[in-house]
């Protein structure tokens, strides 16, 4: 991805905000305009250690993922060089036509070709179709985060 594929990000980025939200909206914001999560975005496309790719169909942008490389230090456990998913995203119409697979298969040549030994992600537990996906291209469940509400 480049700099200017940064609004087509933040159209396909509502997708994936709506559909969390629809699921959990104590926790993920409403829709808004596209641009509101442009800084998020642009992380994905000028941070360090990190990238975005899209996929295109006719030159328009129908999906994308970032990563970010980080290197595991902490004492009480191994030293490891990993990239993490950040999000995925392929437009509804595009789903089921092995978009995101080819996506997750870029992000992990990315990530071996700059160290990393593994790649991490979160997926929400309502998203059954990721974890569908996840599972098909090798992902286990490694630890589980749970929470609990006070709000009421």
């Amino acid at each position: 991805a480049v700099l200017s594929d940064l609004h087509a990000l933040c159209v396909l980025g509502r997708e994936v905000n709506l559909l969390h939200h629809e699921a959990w909206p104590d926790i993920f914001a409403p829709s808004a305009e596209p641009e509101r999560d442009a800084a998020h975005w642009c992380k994905g496309l000028q941070g360090e250690g990190a990238t975005t790719f899209v996929a295109e169909i006719a030159a328009s942008v129908v999906g994308f993922i970032t990563i970010q490389l980080a290197d595991e230090t902490h004492s009480m456990l191994q030293p490891i060089r990993f990239a993490r998913v950040g999000s995925v995203c392929v437009t509804q119409a595009e789903r089921s036509k092995g978009i995101g697979s080819k996506l997750m298969e870029l992000a992990e040549a990315w990530a071996t070709s700059l160290g990393a030994s593994e790649m991490r992600l979160n997926v929400w537990q309502f998203n059954a179709s990721a974890i569908r996906l996840y599972e098909e291209l090798g992902y286990a469940v490694r630890s589980l985060n749970m929470s609990k509400s006070f709000i009421k």
